[in-house]
C-alpha cells in the first residue's frame, strides 16, 4: 500500500470514526425525548425501528391514488411528471448546519435524492407520512418547494464539480433554498415557525432515523421495485452526468455500509431507553 493510500485510509477511518460518535451522541438526545412518552409508545418506537434495520426496503411506500395527484398539484404537475413521490415512515435528522456541534441536529420530514441505477438516473422526494396527514397545504407547498429548490442548486454546483461541501456552504445552500421556497410556495414566516414545531412535535412521537440510513434505504426500496420505477429514468445529459455515473455495485456498497452503521445507532438508541427499564414498568429490549 502507498504512503498515499494509507493516508486514505487513516481518513476514511477517522471519518468513520466521528460518525459513529455523532450517531450514538444523538441516539441519546432522542433516547432523552421518547422516554417522556408511554411504555406502548416506546415499544411501538422500537418495533418500527427493529422493522426498519430487518427489512430497510419497508420504510418506504408509494404514494399512489388521490394523495399522489393533490401532492404533483401543489407543485405543478409538470414538474414532477419525472420525479419519484414515495412516503417516508419515519422522520429524518442530519448533522445541524446552524449547530454543528456532536449532539445537534436538524429534523426532516422530507428528502430528494438523485440516484444512478441500472444505467439511468432516477430523482425521488421522500415525504413523511405522518406529516403529509397533519400539515396544512402551504406547509406541503413549502416543503415541496424547499426540496425542489435544494435539488436544483446542488444539480447546477454539479455542473462545476462542486463536491464535498464544508458546513458554511451547506447552510448557504439550505438558505438559499428556503428563500425559494418561501417565494415560490407564498408561506408566511408565521407559517413556516408553525411548520417547524410541527415537525418537533411530531418527531417526538414518530421514528427519527439518520438520513444516510434512509438514503441507503430508498436505494433498497427502489431497486426492489424496479421494474416499476424505471420508466422514470434518464441516461445522462452532460458530460458531468457521465463522469458521475458509477456501477450499481459501489452503489450497494455504500449502501450496506449505510445500513450496518444505522445497527449502531439502534443498539444506542436502546441501550439509552433500556437503561432505566424498570420505570416503565415493562421490558422494552
Amino acid at each position: 500500500m502507498t504512503s498515499a493510500e494509507e493516508r486514505t485510509k487513516e481518513h476514511r477511518s477517522n471519518e468513520d470514526a466521528a460518525y459513529v460518535a455523532w450517531l450514538r451522541a444523538n441516539a441519546k438526545t432522542l433516547a432523552e425525548i421518547f422516554k417522556r412518552l408511554d411504555p406502548y409508545r416506546i415499544q411501538y418506537l422500537i418495533h418500527s425501528y427493529e422493522k426498519y434495520r430487518d427489512r430497510p426496503v419497508s420504510l418506504y411506500a408509494s404514494l399512489l391514488g388521490e394523495k399522489e395527484r393533490a401532492i404533483k398539484k401543489l407543485a405543478g404537475t409538470e414538474r414532477l411528471t419525472k420525479i419519484i413521490i414515495v412516503k417516508m415512515g419515519a422522520f429524518i435528522f442530519a448533522p445541524s448546519i446552524i449547530m454543528p456541534a456532536d449532539a445537534s441536529l436538524d429534523l426532516g420530514t422530507a428528502m430528494f435524492r438523485r440516484f444512478f441505477i441500472h444505467g439511468s438516473w432516477v430523482s425521488v422526494i421522500a415525504l413523511n407520512e405522518t406529516f403529509l396527514t397533519a400539515a396544512t397545504e402551504p406547509m406541503l407547498r413549502y416543503v415541496l418547494e424547499h426540496e425542489l429548490a435544494q435539488g436544483e442548486i446542488y444539480t447546477e454546483m454539479a455542473e462545476y464539480n462542486l463536491q464535498n461541501l464544508s458546513p458554511d456552504m451547506r447552510g448557504v445552500v439550505h438558505e438559499e433554498a428556503r428563500m425559494k421556497a418561501i417565494k415560490r410556495s407564498g408561506i408566511s414566516e408565521d407559517e413556516v415557525e408553525q411548520e417547524r414545531q410541527l415537525i418537533i412535535e411530531l418527531s417526538g412521537q414518530h421514528p427519527v432515523v439518520p438520513v444516510h440510513f434512509a438514503s441507503a434505504a430508498l436505494v433498497t426500496y427502489l431497486i426492489a421495485n424496479w421494474a416499476q420505477m424505471q420508466q422514470f429514468g434518464a441516461v445522462s445529459q452532460t458530460d458531468m452526468e457521465r463522469e458521475l455515473e458509477g456501477p450499481t455495485a459501489s452503489l450497494l456498497e455504500r449502501v450496506r455500509v449505510g445500513i450496518e452503521l444505522y445497527g449502531v445507532f439502534l443498539r444506542a438508541l436502546k441501550r439509552e431507553l433500556t437503561m432505566t427499564g424498570a420505570e416503565y414498568g415493562v421490558a422494552v429490549v
